[in-house]
């Protein structure tokens, strides 16, 4: 019998700020080839995930150079580390210049702001490693992190969404969370069809998703 699904904040809050990898990770990726970076910290989700109103999923962060240099900074060590807790608003572009500005791009197509979007909206990816371009669908399975994120999403995530609790848009890679992309919602758990950016195709959906996501952070 499978047993109880793992907290994903307790799985993070033991990684020490200037690690690049969870420990629960370290085997499978020394061991199994990928253009997953592990020398960028990781980043499962940004944003006040355990009370956020709305959630964001996502397939797994890109990578820029600056990354690299980020990695060694104390100060942007501090700021993931933090942002690990799930209490954190999103980003300003002091703090974290890129995630900003691609926060800024997916909240435009709900014609949302930052500032209002801040403490109210949480973006949670299946992989907490950066890639340029991510082709790794094996490691999806295979890394703890990963599956981590997937079977909290479904356990805890999905049915306070399909309770209308809270408003969950998957925006990329709708199967890997276990969702079919198109389907009509159950309550406010939406899987509308995409592009690789995460932005939603224009159909009827999209006009319902926006409607349920604008509503939630004017409640």
């Amino acid at each position: 019998m499978k047993g109880p699904v793992a907290d994903i904040f307790d799985f993070w809050s033991d990684v020490p700020a200037p690690a690049c990898l969870h420990p629960a990770d370290e085997a499978v990726l020394g061991s199994v080839r990928s253009g997953l970076e592990r020398r960028c910290l990781p980043a499962p989700f940004m944003g006040p995930l355990q009370t956020a109103p709305v959630v964001f999923l996502f397939l797994s962060g890109g990578f820029e150079e600056r990354d690299l240099a980020n990695a060694a900074s104390s100060a942007v060590q501090d700021f993931y580390a933090l942002s690990r807790k799930g209490t954190c608003d999103l980003p300003s572009d002091a703090e974290h210049p890129g995630a900003h500005a691609w926060h800024r791009r997916i909240l435009r197509q709900f014609g949302i702001e930052h500032a209002r979007a801040k403490s109210a909206v949480a973006f949670l990816n299946i992989c907490p490693y950066k890639s340029k371009t991510f082709d790794d669908w094996h490691m999806l399975a295979a890394l703890p992190s990963c599956r981590i994120a997937v079977e909290w999403a479904q356990a805890v995530l999905f049915p306070q969404a399909r309770a209308s609790r809270r408003v969950v848009v998957c925006l990329r890679s709708a199967r890997w969370w276990g969702l079919e992309p198109g389907s009509d919602a159950v309550g406010k758990l939406y899987a509308p069809s995409c592009n690789r950016a995460g932005v939603m195709l224009r159909d009827g959906m999209r006009d319902r998703v926006v409607a349920a996501v604008r509503a939630a952070l004017e409640a």
